[in-house]
């Protein structure tokens, strides 16, 4: 399976910005995400791999090449503008190549990338677009997402659960949805699905929150969004509440259904988010685990 990832990528730091690509305090936390977010997920998800070999009885050991059927060919773009970034910390590598884009308002750069990856569909049996620092941690991702796709015909975009790590607690859902939901809203449907799983059925819903920082789509479901907005001119009649919001889930809502784990379920499909934004949000008195 070729797989494209694009990662748009800014870090101008601003003075009292409370945004990580903003702030001079993130630059070495900023620096290790986009490296796990390109070259960490490289080594999770691509076929090469190694072992220690034995040679044979009392002989030596060596590290010998190994290659997995799991594994998916990756190329990643990472779309930046290099008076205003750290990709050039980047290890250089042939699957990571570096977008050069000198813009006047950086943020169009989260647009840029995910059109452009769109506009690439053909050359590809999979795109997907993705914040600079995000991990996806299970190592069969791509091709659940694949069997997920294929196996509900097309219509649905399947997005994972982003998630941090509260130290002494444990794992917490970045992407949770309104108490009650939001009724106004056109794809808030409260729709539900179940899916077939040898280890127990998992269950998706319709979020009414539908970032997840990335978006995953075979080549079918990538050809017909980049036609839909090609007649549209990528002129959209609703805007979301920012441009990383808008360059992602925004670009689905009016395509695909966008359908998450249920929260039990968030560990499927899961990806790590290299940040700690859950220290903005205090707890709840009945939190458990006081």
């Amino acid at each position: 399976m070729k797989v494209l990832i694009g990662i748009p990528h800014i870090f101008s730091p601003k003075k009292d910005s409370v945004y990580s690509s903003e702030s001079e305090s993130k630059r070495k936390l900023k620096t290790n995400a986009l490296a796990l977010a390109t070259e960490g997920n490289r080594i999770r998800h691509q076929r090469e791999h190694w072992i220690h070999a034995s040679l044979g009885f009392r002989k030596q050991i060596t590290t010998r090449a190994l290659t997995s059927p799991m594994g998916v060919d990756l190329t990643f773009q990472v779309y930046t503008d290099l008076r205003k970034s750290l990709a050039v910390n980047l290890i250089e590598n042939k699957a990571i190549n570096i977008v050069n884009i000198e813009l006047e308002d950086a943020k169009q750069m989260p647009m840029v990338a995910s059109r452009s990856i769109i506009e690439q569909a053909h050359e590809y049996d999979m795109i997907c677009y993705m914040e600079d620092d995000l991990v996806i941690e299970d190592t069969e991702f791509f091709q659940k997402i694949h069997y997920l796709i294929n196996g509900s015909g097309g219509s649905l975009s399947f997005l994972p659960h982003r998630c941090e790590t509260i130290p002494g607690r444990g794992d917490v859902i970045l992407s949770g949805d309104p108490d009650g939901g939001r009724p106004d809203l056109f794809w808030d449907t409260g729709e539900k699905i179940t899916i077939p799983w040898p280890l127990g059925d998992k269950q998706f819903y319709r979020a009414t929150n539908p970032h997840s920082g990335c978006y995953f789509l075979t080549q079918h479901q990538a050809l017909k969004l980049r036609d839909y907005w090609t007649e549209k001119n990528w002129v959209s009649d609703f805007t979301l509440s920012g441009p990383l919001e808008q360059a992602a889930s925004g670009l689905l809502l009016p395509v695909f259904k966008i359908m998450k784990p249920v929260p039990e379920h968030y560990r499927f499909l899961m990806v790590r988010h290299q940040d700690n934004l859950w220290q903005r949000h205090s707890f709840e008195t009945t939190t458990l685990g006081k």
